[in-house]
């Protein structure tokens, strides 16, 4: 479990820093500008992140998710009101506002937040991908809880990502997650959970006339198994599912990925290369990977030089996580 634990954690930030040069842009252009990126690199020339981020530098995916984990770490708990004091506090943290990273629904929800409106109403306008890409706290809170998680996951989402269709997204997301880290998981078992997760949040938050996400996962999650090879796959799940920054895209576009026979590595690889918002699909592809098969599916040298350039230690929050878990433990 503690392999698992820090296997999310690595996932979330090789995946965010590996698909932060290719963010936004189109397939082709990513084939004309970088070829394949297989590894860490910075964001070409003519990319809107070139002045401001370089080789290895994560995003508000993994600032996001580490953020939650503060908070979690400061209070014990995660909920509205917890999730408000860590947005809020990374937002001003990092200068966010002057960034070119932060997500247009955070960013509405940001400035009614800063202006002390409840964080129950703030996200009531939120569709994105913003609440789903900080999933992995909730689940590391929750672990072997999985409808707990789910409640957890709508009090996270709502001071930014409050819309039925935004918690829908963040609730599948946050049960594949903990279905991951469970023993006897398999492919199968995480992607019924994502979509068991994914009903159960139509319940929660302003209501959003929106596709079935978890229907959306069935048909990306047979779409994909059923290409000859990841290339194909991946240009079928561009093609005909989407890659923009929308839960009914990106989750189910990040567990067809999941559910591919091949080496996680080259799964992550295929995510930051797929188009679109590369970066929070692979954040979230890498969390499920991490979970699931353990920080050693990961290249060392890549991780830790990730940790040197935006000066965090993966392995300190891994081992605070793992104390909370044995503390409870020893509580129960």
């Amino acid at each position: 479990m503690k392999q698992k634990i820090l296997g999310s954690l690595v996932g979330v930030a090789l995946g965010d820093a590996l698909g932060m040069p290719t963010e936004f842009m189109t397939q082709q252009a990513i084939s004309e500008k970088y070829g394949v990126v297989r590894e860490l690199c910075a964001p070409h020339q003519e990319h809107y992140h070139h002045h401001y981020l370089t080789r290895a530098q994560i995003t508000d995916d993994t600032e996001q998710t580490l953020a939650l984990l503060d908070a979690f770490f400061r209070h014990g708990k995660l909920n509205a009101d917890v999730a408000d004091e860590a947005l809020v506090t990374w937002a001003k943290e990092k200068d966010v506002f002057n960034s070119t990273y932060l997500g247009p629904s955070s960013k509405k929800a940001l400035q009614r937040l800063m202006s002390g409106e409840d964080p129950q109403e703030t996200g009531f306008f939120g569709t994105t991908i913003g609440g789903a890409m900080r999933m992995l706290p909730v689940a590391l809170t929750c672990l072997g809880d999985l409808e707990q998680a789910i409640e957890t996951a709508v009090e996270v989402s709502m001071p930014t990502h409050g819309t039925s269709l935004a918690i829908s997204g963040a609730t599948s997301m946050a049960a594949a997650l903990v279905e991951s880290f469970a023993v006897v998981a398999d492919q199968e078992s995480v992607i019924s959970a994502a979509c068991h997760g994914a009903e159960r949040g139509l319940a929660y938050g302003y209501p959003y006339p929106a596709p079935s996400i978890a229907k959306r996962i069935r048909w990306a999650v047979n779409l994909s198994v059923s290409a000859p090879d990841l290339q194909s796959a991946l240009s079928e799940l561009y093609d005909y599912v989407g890659v923009d920054m929308v839960p009914h895209e990106i989750v189910p576009v990040v567990m067809a990925l999941f559910a591919r026979p091949e080496e996680p590595m080259e799964l992550l690889i295929g995510a930051a290369n797929i188009g679109g918002d590369t970066d929070t699909i692979a954040s979230m592809l890498g969390a499920l990977l991490g979970a699931h098969y353990g920080v050693d599916v990961f290249p060392v040298a890549m991780w830790k030089e990730i940790e040197t350039v935006n000066k965090i230690d993966l392995e300190k929050y891994a081992a605070q996580v793992w104390q909370r878990i044995e503390d409870r433990r020893a509580c129960s």
